[in-house]
């Protein structure tokens, strides 16, 4: 394996060879990428997808439209049968489709742009505006974007949560997650569980197999692409139930109806892999991944995972 960093010389050879074997042009620093704009700082890298986003307003006919301080109105429920279906479903999936797309530099609508997704068979009213409103706070955050700055210290972290029986139509929690490595987010996600829970305890201990699971392919990854990680990943959980849930090698009577396979969190937490750890509400990242917040709070946690703004080609943190 070749590891070019930035040492020139050993890049200088990579290039080299690799033109021996494939018709190449060096293009120089990159700047753009699939839609991804980098820009390099004396921080660091930021990247962000304003031209995309740009697009996706003039496409969806919203540059006129009111910016909103959030992507999604808090406590909001949609239903799927509530509301007038819509006679050309085709736009909507075509708007929640880019929105998708949208989410690779913008962690912060992932919960929002997941919940509309999940009415993509058979869209209403109602599913279109909440998907038009996350366009609407995309309007007025352009230059916004994941901030990636140069770290002295490269430990791998994360945070997990989950919100218990949030979907009001089946019932189902929802699981969220984010990992990084000492600076912005590298690995989010917010999904809807596959299976009815019975407690708050048991939606975390099912999210936080899941976090476990994506911690366990990001520590292969680093050990693939820079160093060993010999240490347990803290992972940090604000259900002290679920912590101990994970910690305890006794398989009591409160677990049984649990799928076995949700206990691969367990079996990591032994093994030292990873480690749980106590975090408070107030403190929980991941919260935004899992249900609507009011502005200040979605703002604070959109902050933690340095989604920041883009000002005169320099980089700073900051509010819309």
């Amino acid at each position: 394996m070749i590891i070019t960093g930035d040492n020139e010389s050993e890049i200088s050879n990579l290039r080299n060879d690799l033109s021996v074997r494939f018709d190449m042009k060096n293009l120089g620093e990159i700047g753009c990428f699939l839609g991804l704009e980098i820009e390099k700082s004396d921080q660091g890298y930021f990247v962000m997808q304003r031209a995309y986003a740009k697009s996706l307003l003039e496409r969806f006919s919203m540059g006129d439209s009111k910016e909103k301080a959030t992507p999604m109105e808090p406590n909001l429920k949609l239903k799927k049968d509530k509301g007038k279906p819509l006679k050309d479903a085709r736009k909507f999936r075509q708007l929640v489709g880019s929105l998708i797309y949208l989410t690779i530099t913008r962690p912060e609508i992932s919960y929002s742009v997941s919940v509309v997704s999940q009415f993509m068979q058979n869209p209403r009213t109602p599913h279109l505006e909440a998907a038009r409103r996350i366009l609407r706070y995309v309007k007025g955050t352009l230059d916004c974007g994941l901030l990636y700055k140069r770290c002295d210290n490269f430990v791998l972290s994360g945070f997990t949560d989950a919100d218990w029986a949030g979907d009001t139509n089946d019932r189902h929690s929802t699981s969220g997650y984010c990992f990084n490595t000492g600076s912005a987010a590298v690995s989010w996600c917010s999904k809807k569980q596959n299976i009815v829970v019975l407690s708050s305890t048991e939606a975390e201990y099912v999210a936080a197999t899941m976090a476990t699971q994506e911690c366990v392919w990001l520590k292969r990854l680093i050990e693939d692409m820079f160093c060993e990680v010999d240490y347990a990943v803290q992972i940090k959980c604000d259900n002290e139930s679920a912590i101990k849930l994970a910690s305890n090698p006794i398989f009591h009577a409160r677990t049984k109806h649990i799928e076995v396979r949700y206990h691969f969190v367990r079996e990591k937490v032994l093994s030292e892999d990873v480690e749980l750890l106590s975090v408070r509400t107030n403190d929980q990242v991941a919260d935004i991944f899992t249900k609507a917040l009011v502005e200040p709070k979605f703002q604070r946690f959109r902050d933690a995972l340095d989604v920041v703004i883009l000002i005169a080609r320099s980089c700073y943190p900051g509010h819309t």
